[in-house]
């Protein structure tokens, strides 16, 4: 699923300004939400890093915090829809598990007879 979320990452990152990668798996930039300063323009204090399997957004400014999906939903609906179907396609739903594939227990109908009046 990292690979999937970083690619994301970096496909959203031009509509983000000072996007900036601080490591690995941290990645700032100003806020899409509030904006950040309108006197500063060099303050970026929005964040997407990792915690455990997924990313996340959290802006040190306004305090919105969100979900790497619902980031992506908010601020660019195109790359979201591209990325719940990639998702998808690796079996990737919910926090990081694998859909198993479904198992089919019918059992075979029993057929009766009737009398007719």
């Amino acid at each position: 699923m990292s690979f999937i979320d970083v690619k994301y990452i970096n496909l959203v990152s031009p509509q983000l300004q000072k996007f900036v990668r601080k490591k690995d798996s941290l990645y700032n930039f100003r806020c899409p939400y509030c904006g950040d300063s309108k006197k500063r323009q060099d303050k970026a204090r929005g964040y997407i890093f990792k915690i455990k399997n997924d990313y996340v957004f959290k802006c040190h400014n306004c305090g919105v915090g969100r979900t790497f999906t619902n980031f992506l939903k908010d601020n660019c609906v195109s790359l979201y829809d591209q990325y719940v179907l990639e998702r998808y396609k690796e079996g990737l739903t919910g926090k990081g598990t694998q859909t198993p594939n479904p198992t089919w227990n019918f059992k075979e109908p029993k057929f009766f007879k009737t009398k007719k009046r």
